[in-house]
């Protein structure tokens, strides 16, 4: 049962995570309850203001974080940001999500470099100072098509006072698409 709930439960809080809206907020908070359940913890209700381009185009939203585990120091951890400008009729959303080994590693590692094997990082063994950035939305020129790292991309990513700053990194999408991504996401 939790195997078919848990996708769901992802694909649901992906959604709502970086809503403005207050029944964007009511739908966060029973969100993240039910991923708390499940093992998954989401950052506070009082999310940190972000701002994010794709290929120029700037948004701002709010940031929330995650952890996948219930051991904060060994669990993975997440820095999502999602701006909404649709609706359930017409959808339009970027997500841009940061994925990293654990939160330790996020705010120490001073050699961050991106994960060239998709969205998410390996669960065994992973290796210190590899960062998966991933960026999906719905309209806006995205064709339900994830856009992660490769070995082509370039670009940084470093973070300093709890802020995930990315500059000029060039995703792609499995069938070669790129995309050009700046933030500031404070967590």
């Amino acid at each position: 049962m939790k195997q078919t709930i848990f996708p769901a439960l992802v694909f649901s809080l992906l959604l709502v995570s970086c809503g403005n809206s207050n029944m964007d907020k009511k739908a966060d908070h029973t969100v993240k309850e039910a991923a708390a359940a499940s093992g998954i913890e989401t950052g506070s209700d009082a999310d940190k203001p972000g701002r994010f381009s794709v290929d120029g185009k700037e948004v701002h939203a709010a940031v929330t974080t995650q952890y996948f585990g219930n051991d904060k120091e060994r669990s993975g951890f997440s820095v999502l940001c999602q701006h909404n400008e649709g609706d359930a009729t017409n959808p339009n959303f970027q997500l841009l999500q940061v994925t990293f080994v654990n939160e330790k590693d996020a705010t120490t590692n001073p050699a961050l470099k991106i994960y060239d094997g998709g969205s998410t990082l390996p669960m065994t063994e992973p290796e210190p100072g590899i960062v998966a950035v991933a960026l999906s939305g719905i309209g806006a020129g995205f064709n339900n098509e994830e856009f992660t790292g490769s070995k082509k991309s370039t670009g940084t990513i470093t973070v300093a006072d709890r802020a995930v700053t990315i500059k000029d990194l060039v995703l792609f999408t499995q069938s070669g698409e790129k995309k050009t991504v700046n933030a500031v996401l404070p967590f």
